[in-house]
């Protein structure tokens, strides 16, 4: 018994000794990446958006902001920073709007008139369709995955964010002077976020996420952009995407006899 009483006494004093010994953490195998030059992080962004020439997709749009909440089921195609197409469905597959952005000008076809309507009455429409109006001109490399007027971008400095996750490039539009701050995931080079400013004025912010494979490119299946001066948010959710399947001008056309 006395034996018995001392193991007892000697196995709870190991435990003890045992349990009070500082814990090491594994160290993290996973190595930091490295901090890439200015020119090769803007090239990496050119070489994708040169990769990226059109998509096909199904995609459902929620617009929210004050006293709107919206959600449309949409087939979206786009073909570089040239054209764009948006088909607008009921939840019973009836066609709400055509939307076509080519060449600079932006023409929507009003099903409940049967008439293609463009210049300054698209916006109208536009806004009793949707609650509020886009300019394709400003976002349509956005859909795509690219970053809105790349080839105008001036790089000026690159930096981490706090866990060396994402790298920040700060840039400036040669063309307009607006500040536009990119955020790309430091390991693979893709793009995850974008702000604009103009003056002292947050114009809007660019979200890309879901990334998934598409014929060995990766694509954002969802894009969200926050308006600020409207206080709106856009988010795009994709699926049954094709990339590269080559677009037909055609579908940028809408019928002959609608146009007149």
């Amino acid at each position: 018994m006395r034996i018995f009483l001392r193991q007892y006494v000697v196995g709870c004093l190991l435990v003890f000794i045992v349990s009070c010994q500082p814990k090491v953490l594994p160290l993290s195998t996973e190595a930091k990446p490295e901090m890439k030059s200015l020119t090769s992080l803007f090239s990496a962004l050119e070489a994708r958006k040169s990769a990226i020439r059109d998509v096909k997709a199904f995609v459902r749009t929620k617009i929210s902001g004050k006293n709107l909440n919206q959600s449309f089921r949409q087939t979206l195609i786009v073909q570089g920073d040239e054209a764009m197409r948006v088909d607008t469905y009921s939840l019973f597959r009836q066609v709400l709007g055509v939307l076509i952005y080519e060449g600079g000008k932006t023409l929507m076809y009003d099903p409940r008139e049967n008439r293609v309507i463009s210049g300054e009455a698209v916006w109208e429409s536009m806004h009793r369709v949707f609650g509020t109006y886009i300019d394709f001109g400003d976002y349509i490399s956005v859909f795509s995955g690219g970053i809105p007027h790349l080839s105008h971008l001036q790089t000026k400095v690159a930096k981490w964010n706090s866990d060396q996750t994402v790298l920040q490039i700060e840039t400036i539009n040669q063309k307009t002077g607006e500040r536009v701050d990119i955020g790309i995931d430091a390991y693979t080079l893709l793009p995850k976020s974008l702000l604009l400013i103009r003056g002292t004025r947050e114009i809007y912010r660019i979200y890309w996420d879901d990334y998934k494979k598409i014929d060995e490119l990766d694509f954002a299946h969802k894009v969200v952009i926050e308006i600020k001066p409207k206080n709106q948010s856009i988010v795009v959710s994709y699926s049954d995407v094709m990339i590269n399947q080559g677009i037909s001008l055609d579908a940028f056309e809408l019928a002959f006899g609608l146009m007149n």
